[in-house]
């Protein structure tokens, strides 16, 4: 593939954090080194210097005396890099781990793991934990849920190893029974929320904006909060980061189920329309490998398609042809609308 990640070997999971460090872009991800399956998920690890071209690096973690080191994310401070696991016990319980670099490339895990563990004694879902700066200290936030209701936990710490719990900064049964994969960032002076939601479709992905104050997300829409900017089957996961000019980069996991195959998507910068919408761009270098007409892509009779030897992957209803752009590469199609009010990602062989 051209302008995505991908392997030969192994079985490709979900990004697992972004980070710039040493004037590298530094990309982890769920990986089985030695099954083309789902198995005992490792962190896989690939450097670049344009988000583009990759080069493997050697596997960043991998269990121990645990089931699983299952997805989180990845974080600069104090020069090394920082990566917030989850730990999945042998009785399938989860739990917060760290692990830090001071090369980028050796890796080891904090003594004193678990650092963080659940508030909930009779819970199992404990993940994803997402770790940001604020004010003179950090925030985690962890994906969570409690007798059906998902949940988004947050806690503080001066040091990235000793967290105290601050509570639920979100709670809502219409998530399902677990929130996965939160992020929040702050793009263009606004906050954004992301989640992975167990239960909307096609798309599991959401995006919400509104301030944070420390304590609480208030959202800029009380009533529907969280909407979709990606409207494709095949994206999920996403991790951010900021770049060397504080510009928001996320990139997520392209995976077909039917097909059983899997990428990382291509970087995108995340960005705050005039009408404050989430919108979302190719990044960079990408933007000029874009198309403005595509095999795979048409529009007729108010209605957009991505389709692939006459089978139809994605078809829906529009009042008027959007403007459309389109990235092409081996066996994948990623659609940009509107100036990325709207993204569509399929895998299409």
């Amino acid at each position: 593939m051209k302008y995505h990640y991908s392997r030969k070997e192994g079985w490709l999971g979900n990004p697992c954090g972004l980070v710039y460090f040493k004037d590298k872009y530094h990309l982890f991800f769920q990986l089985n080194p030695y099954a083309p399956r789902y198995g005992r998920m490792h962190w896989g690890h690939a450097v670049s210097e344009d988000l583009i071209t990759w080069e493997e690096c050697p596997v960043a973690i991998g269990p121990d005396d645990e089931l699983s080191c299952n997805s989180g994310s990845a974080f600069v401070h104090d020069g090394k890099i920082w990566l917030f696991y989850t730990s999945v016990s042998d009785d399938y319980r989860e739990k917060i781990c760290a692990a830090f670099s001071e090369d980028g490339i050796s890796f080891t895990k904090v003594p004193g793991n678990p650092i963080v563990t659940s508030p909930f004694e009779e819970e199992s879902r404990f993940r994803d934990p997402f770790i940001m700066r604020y004010g003179n200290g950090f925030r985690m936030f962890i994906g969570s849920g409690k007798e059906g209701i998902a949940k988004v936990l947050q806690y503080e710490s001066d040091d990235l190893i000793n967290w105290n719990y601050k509570g639920e900064i979100l709670s809502d049964g219409r998530f399902g029974g677990v929130v996965e994969a939160p992020n929040i960032v702050e793009v263009d002076g606004k906050w954004v929320f992301i989640i992975q939601s167990e239960k909307h479709y096609p798309t599991k992905v959401l995006f919400a904006t509104g301030d944070f104050d420390g304590e609480r997300f208030v959202f800029d829409d009380e009533d529907e909060p969280f909407k979709s900017v990606e409207s494709g089957n095949d994206f999920y996961n996403p991790v951010t980061c900021q770049d060397e000019n504080g510009s928001v980069v996320l990139m997520g996991w392209m995976f077909s189920m039917k097909m059983n195959s899997s990428a990382i998507c291509c970087p995108r910068e995340i960005v705050i329309s005039r009408k404050g919408e989430v919108c979302m761009l190719p990044y960079g270098e990408i933007s000029r490998r874009t198309v403005k007409e595509s095999m795979f892509v048409s529009y007729g009779s108010g209605r957009l398609s991505v389709f692939f030897e006459g089978r139809k992957l994605f078809d829906k209803a529009y009042r008027e042809c959007p403007e459309i752009r389109v990235l092409e590469d081996v066996g994948t199609v990623e659609v940009f609308l509107d100036g990325g009010r709207e993204t569509v990602s399929v895998f299409v062989c």
